[in-house]
């Protein structure tokens, strides 16, 4: 990441309406200015990523575009690893290796951070539900209707979250097993959109032999969940490297 010192005091702006700034720099930003341009980063990152996705399917079609939709995530050296590297090496957590790795890559997703809000309260030794109060993606499909409902839970909730919350973990350490207890969408307003579990078990998580109750109830079973075990376990943990 680039820096530099800052040869005068910042401005501490909180937005960009005044004059232009020919010398401005990140650090002339508030901390409001800041969570601003995070917020601007995880927005265009979300539409990125729907926008190629849709065009994958005027092209090429649905089955094409979802097998480039994994891929792109999830292949070795994917957005889902670029994601976990770059976040733990600049937010000093690269050593870390039980189940709170991913916790922390997952709170620091300008994506996420910004549109979402994570609670999370431990329930055991190494045992934890997260759940969220507020999300923008079931957010879209309750106030767009059904055709945007069924593509956030289809193709976000119930694969690019599930399988990547599992892809994330599973490279941290292959002992982590995260299921869903609840999955969008949710039967009213009062009801957080989704509810998680996340442990770090006594044994390598199969998915594939094992989906979890929630997954098989609702058939969210893929073929890439055998992938899950073959994962190079501890990729991210820098500890003996």
């Amino acid at each position: 990441m680039r820096t530099r010192k800052p040869s005068r005091p910042s401005l501490e702006l909180d937005d960009y309406s005044g004059p232009f700034q020919p010398d401005l720099h990140i650090s002339d930003f508030s901390k409001e200015g800041l969570e601003k341009l995070v917020e601007i980063g995880g927005s265009i990152y979300g539409t990125v990523n729907r926008q190629w996705y849709q065009a994958a399917i005027k092209r090429f079609g649905q089955e094409v575009a979802d097998e480039m939709h994994h891929e792109v995530w999830f292949a070795d050296g994917g957005a889902g690893d670029h994601e976990n590297f770059t976040i733990s090496k600049l937010m000093n957590f690269e050593n870390d290796d039980d189940e709170t790795a991913a916790m922390k890559v997952w709170q620091c997703l300008p994506a996420m951070s910004t549109r979402m809000t994570l609670t999370f309260e431990q329930v055991g030794d190494h045992e934890w539900e997260m759940y969220t109060p507020q999300c923008d993606v079931p957010e879209q499909g309750e106030r767009g209707g059904p055709e945007v409902m069924d593509y956030m839970c289809n193709k976000i909730c119930g694969h690019l979250e599930l399988f990547g919350f599992r892809h994330g973990s599973a490279r941290w350490n292959e002992k982590v097993r995260i299921d869903p207890k609840k999955l969008p969408p949710r039967a009213s307003e009062d009801e957080p959109h989704c509810r998680w579990r996340i442990a770090l078990t006594q044994e390598r998580v199969d998915y594939a032999a094992d989906p979890g109750e929630y997954v098989k109830e609702h058939g969210l079973e893929r073929e890439t969940d055998a992938d899950l075990v073959n994962y190079e376990a501890g990729k991210y943990s820098q500890k003996d490297k």
